[in-house]
């Protein structure tokens, strides 16, 4: 089998273990049971998935249970802490307010206050909020996209796809640069229906796997601003850009998704630190 039928195979086999955990990533499956659904042996499953994926299994679950239980506690102050711990696959309360906290920088019961007074609070509505930043591409960013259909949160699964494909892709080594493109308001269109492009930066020319995509960011205008803060709370500076910043801006968008570009990962940052850019393209 050559190298590059190899990647791919070895690609296929690890996201049957990535849909695994992204399907209830509550579970707590052991090495044997993964191995086997990527049929890998045991022995060595564990080194190929961390050097394919960036990191280890473990910590893909880890980032997974945080994800849902922040989802959980930004969403509503009825459910306690005990059952969010649980829906979170934590067998203690201890241990789940030690991993938030190690994530998130407080623990979760702050978290909770912190995200539920903020909804209610005037700060989104205030001009000051970000600062948008005039881009200009003179050229188009090409791009590998992997499409994605369902929740935006859940768009983790293409970036697996794209990670493990990305030693067979037209990438530079010395700039790696990942974006995404969201094609719907998830405000107005059914989760069941919203479409996504998990994206990495390529060169114009090459061959791609038959399960990506191109696509491109186009030369023209945009308004940029960036986000601190884990990927569940993105939702606020979207609510400020479309709803505060642009109807008084002077500036009509154009007829381009909106684009984010991720200026850290989440395999080696914690959600507080993580560090999203959100692009508008501007008419000309």
């Amino acid at each position: 089998m050559s190298k590059s039928r190899t990647v791919e195979d070895y690609g296929r086999r690890l996201m049957r273990v990535v849909n695994t955990i992204w399907q209830d990533p509550t579970v707590s499956y052991s090495i044997e049971q993964l191995a086997g659904i990527a049929h890998f042996s045991p022995f060595h499953f564990h080194r190929i998935y961390r050097e394919m994926m960036g990191e280890t299994v473990n910590a893909t679950q880890l980032r997974m249970r945080l994800l849902h239980a922040s989802r959980l506690l930004a969403q509503t102050n009825e459910i306690p802490l005990i059952r969010i711990a649980q829906r979170a696959g934590y067998q203690s309360s201890a241990a789940f307010v030690r991993s938030f906290a190690a994530a998130h920088g407080m623990p979760p019961g702050a978290y909770r206050r912190q995200r539920l007074s903020h909804i209610h609070s005037q700060i989104n509505q205030e001009l000051g909020m970000y600062n948008v930043e005039f881009r200009k591409l003179d050229a188009p960013i090409h791009l590998a996209a992997s499409r994605h259909h369902g929740s935006y949160l859940n768009i983790g699964e293409a970036f697996a796809r794209l990670q493990l494909s990305k030693t067979a892709l037209p990438v530079d080594p010395m700039q790696v640069r990942w974006f995404a493109q969201y094609h719907d308001d998830p405000q107005s269109v059914a989760v069941s229906d919203l479409r996504s492009d998990a994206c990495v930066e390529i060169k114009a020319d090459g061959d791609l796997p038959s399960d990506l995509a191109r696509a491109q960011i186009p030369a023209g205008r945009y308004g940029v601003i960036e986000h601190r803060g884990p990927y569940s709370e993105l939702q606020q500076a979207y609510h400020w850009l479309f709803g505060v910043w642009l109807p008084q801006s002077g500036e009509q968008p154009a007829n381009i998704p909106v684009i984010e570009q991720y200026l850290n990962l989440p395999h080696n940052t914690p959600p507080k630190d993580l560090r999203t850019e959100i692009w508008v393209a501007l008419a000309t």
